[in-house]
């Protein structure tokens, strides 16, 4: 089991702000990236870069810098993580393509912006030019503001792009000590939730019909790009923009609620560990590439820890090899029936696929057995009339609305 929470940890909120900038800041923005990407070249270039090698490239960088010196070492620091992160997996035996910058954008540390009141100003050029943001005209992260007054939160560094600020909001938490844990299990067109003695689906069959939609378009948009290049790539930039913002809304959404119910009733959540998944599976056929290019699993278990997290509540990851195909009643070998049921060959327990790899996500997790889940039903609050089946596991009928499609799952004895 990977845990991927300690007792207490830093975590980091992210907002953006639209916001219009003028010459200046445009001007500055393109200066900072063409300098970002001399200093990437550089440290690619170098066969080893220490403290003296950054020294030269520093000094070598400010001769004709007329912006805050705290920036370049804000683009020496951001380049250095690229080039080590790229070497890291280079050392891992992962085919991965050298670094490089694409989107424009200024990481603004701490000691260049001070927030008075609701005035966040930046430094530019020292002693004559500052960014100036009433964050006054932004409701939404007024409460956000508050806590930082308070004292409970801390705005972090800042990344300042052509056409928005966002804005980092750190905070401390100390997680709590869980009742119970949840699992989850993600699949390409729903996500299964066993939460303690209750188990959720969510028919994620939109998400998929979103991506599919806007990839029908851009098929259509590339016949363009042969007699009107220019329309072409305007047409994809605005689509595939739209697809972005839709699959976020309901990724949000769908996390909200998932780490809704963990936090009323004080569950952990169990996640499965599927760093590389797509990295493992892709290179099957050209139909199944196209359908895991429309799986958001990654995304979605980040949206779900960075939620969680912000409220306390511990994370852990499970390796889910076989977590469909190992019987949580004996650890017998499950084979497939019809539809989504998988049988043991070994006890004879017929049940839904979903269902058995969450109980085995849970059972792994935590180290409860399935006739541990009637025990721990003591601990959880105002649970309502409950089946149970043969083998000990128990369920709650009950639906959740959420703007999403759900249906609820009942294990049937087998």
């Amino acid at each position: 089991m990977q845990n991927n929470s300690s007792k207490n940890e830093t975590v980091v909120k992210a907002y953006s702000i639209p916001i219009q900038a003028d010459g200046i800041i445009l001007e500055f923005i393109e200066e900072y990236h063409r300098m970002a990407r001399v200093v990437l070249q550089e440290i690619l270039n170098a066969e080893k870069f220490t403290k003296f090698e950054r020294k030269q490239l520093r000094d070598k960088l400010l001769e004709d810098w007329k912006y805050a010196n705290h920036y370049v070492d804000s683009a020496i620091n951001q380049m250095l993580g690229l080039v080590k992160s790229y070497r890291r997996k280079l050392r891992k035996g992962k085919k991965v393509r050298k670094p490089r910058l694409r989107k424009k954008f200024v990481y603004v540390k701490s000691t260049l912006f001070t927030l008075k009141g609701f005035i966040l100003k930046i430094t530019i050029i020292p002693r004559e030019y500052y960014l100036e943001i009433n964050l006054a005209n932004y409701p939404y992260i007024l409460p956000l503001l508050k806590e930082v007054w308070s004292g409970n939160l801390r705005l972090g560094g800042l990344f300042l792009f052509p056409d928005k600020l966002v804005l980092n909001f750190v905070k401390t938490v100390e997680y709590f000590e869980p009742r119970d844990w949840m699992s989850i299990d993600i699949n390409l067109t729903n996500v299964t939730v066993l939460a303690g003695l209750t188990v959720y689906r969510f028919d994620t069959r939109e998400l998929y019909h979103i991506h599919r939609v806007y990839e029908l378009k851009r098929q259509k948009i590339q016949g363009i790009s042969a007699w009107n290049k220019r329309l072409s790539e305007k047409l994809l930039k605005k689509y595939s923009g739209r697809e972005k913002n839709r699959a976020r809304d309901f990724l949000h959404k769908l996390a909200n609620k998932i780490v809704g119910i963990a936090r009323e009733r004080r569950m952990g959540i169990i996640l499965e560990d599927l760093n590389g998944i797509k990295e493992r599976v892709l290179g099957g056929s050209k139909s199944l590439n196209r359908k895991l290019s429309k799986w958001n699993v990654r995304e979605l278990q980040r949206l779900i820890e960075y939620k969680a997290k912000w409220f306390g509540v511990p994370v852990v990851y499970v390796n889910p090899k076989n977590s469909s195909k190992t019987c949580p009643a004996c650890g017998g070998h499950l084979i497939p029936q019809e539809g989504r049921l998988m049988k043991c060959l070994k006890c004879g327990l017929v049940e839904d696929r979903d269902f058995i790899a969450v109980l085995n996500l849970r059972m792994w997790g935590s180290g409860v057995t399935p006739k541990g889940l009637e025990v721990s039903r003591a601990s959880t609050l105002n649970e309502r009339p409950m089946k149970t089946n043969p083998y000990g596991i128990m369920a709650i009928e009950e639906k959740q609305r959420i703007g999403l499609k759900f249906h609820k799952i009942t294990p049937k004895p087998p």
